[in-house]
């Protein structure tokens, strides 16, 4: 599964709480260094999808 990163605060045109897509390694290594966005573990991401999907099983 391809790593996901969720904004801290906003960058671009991605608010608060957003899933940060299609940035290339140079701009995610930055975003990462400064503290504006975090990776976002597998495990929550598996959660965050069972909740939006219904899927509780």
């Amino acid at each position: 599964m391809k790593k996901q990163y969720k904004a801290l605060q906003p960058v671009g045109r991605f608010k608060k709480d957003d899933v940060v897509g299609g940035l290339d390694d140079a701009q995610i290594k930055k975003l990462l260094a400064d503290g504006v966005i975090q990776e976002v573990s597998e495990a929550k991401v598996a959660a965050t999808a069972k909740k939006t999907t219904g899927d509780e099983k």
